[in-house]
């Protein structure tokens, strides 16, 4: 039995859309500029596409309306910013996005404190196991430069989970605002830190790819897939992203993981992908089993 339609379309707009942020990473490290002023660049630009597309729909940006998930989310949407470039200008991009992989469960994690969401047993072991293989990749920066980006890396990973916690109680219209918003608030705190002068003009071309094409593009494809599919299944199409992120950079300027990073690494992506099998199969149990 083949894909029904709205789940081929689910499955065609989370891929694109994980395709096209996997070149994130590679678009960062290419620009020479600091980190601050490719976050004020990036998300100016991201900020500006969104309110077009919201006024091209005939929809308002919506800012009184909003309530406190929606503001959570917009903090924690300027800090996936603050802390993904950063990170990627102070470890090597496999690091941050094997890192990152984690934010489903550490979003389960933040659902139980914040939502009292209790997650379930194999929830909880595989959160144990993943805080496991972060370890495993920590412990090949500590003799290196790269020990501070990871810990950036981490902070991305945890603001991403509290995104995606945070969206779950925000009306789906909002989603645009709390882009614009997010993209606005991350440059506003930029700003201040780029140096004066900053001279950006032999790198523009990359800068109004990344923030005025990719990243936009890039997040309403996600923001619109998982409308249609499953989140266990939206988990492991954006697994996509770890693998494909990495070797864009390898290809390019031959920027090679460290065994620590592989190992660790394949321990975090194998359980994600367990976890989201499982809780995938169990979800489906529970709904054949109301049905019947």
């Amino acid at each position: 039995m083949g894909f029904s339609p709205d789940y081929r379309k689910g499955l065609i707009w989370t891929t694109g859309g994980t395709i096209l942020a996997s070149f994130e990473g590679l678009l960062v490290r290419l620009v020479s500029a600091d980190s601050w002023a490719v976050i004020v660049w990036r998300d100016v630009l991201l900020g500006v596409v969104m309110l077009a597309i919201l006024i091209a729909t005939g929809r308002k940006l919506q800012v009184r309306a909003l309530g406190f998930p929606a503001v959570a989310a917009i903090f924690a949407l300027a800090g996936t910013s603050l802390f993904f470039i950063s990170a990627i200008n102070r470890t090597t991009v496999a690091n941050v996005l094997v890192i990152a992989s984690a934010a489903p469960l550490f979003a389960a994690l933040l659902g139980w404190l914040f939502l009292r969401d209790k997650p379930t047993r194999a929830t909880s072991l595989a959160v144990v196991v993943v805080f496991v293989g972060l370890a495993v990749i920590f412990s090949g920066s500590l003799a290196t430069s790269f020990l501070f980006g990871d810990l950036l890396a981490l902070g991305y990973s945890f603001s991403l989970a509290g995104y995606f916690v945070a969206l779950q109680s925000s009306p789906e219209d909002q989603m645009p605002s709390i882009v614009v918003l997010g993209g606005t608030l991350s440059s506003a705190i930029a700003w201040p830190f780029v140096g004066v002068g900053a001279d950006v003009g032999h790198d523009l071309w990359i800068l109004l790819l990344l923030g005025g094409i990719l990243a936009p593009a890039a997040t309403v494809l996600l923001s619109s897939g998982p409308k249609y599919l499953p989140a266990s299944h939206v988990t492991l199409i954006m697994l996509l992203e770890i693998v494909l992120g990495p070797f864009w950079v390898w290809m390019a300027l031959n920027e090679i993981p460290s065994p620590t990073t592989v190992a660790g690494g394949a321990l975090v992506l194998a359980t994600v992908v367990v976890h989201s099998c499982h809780e995938g199969f169990r979800t489906a149990r529970l709904g054949r089993a109301k049905a019947s």
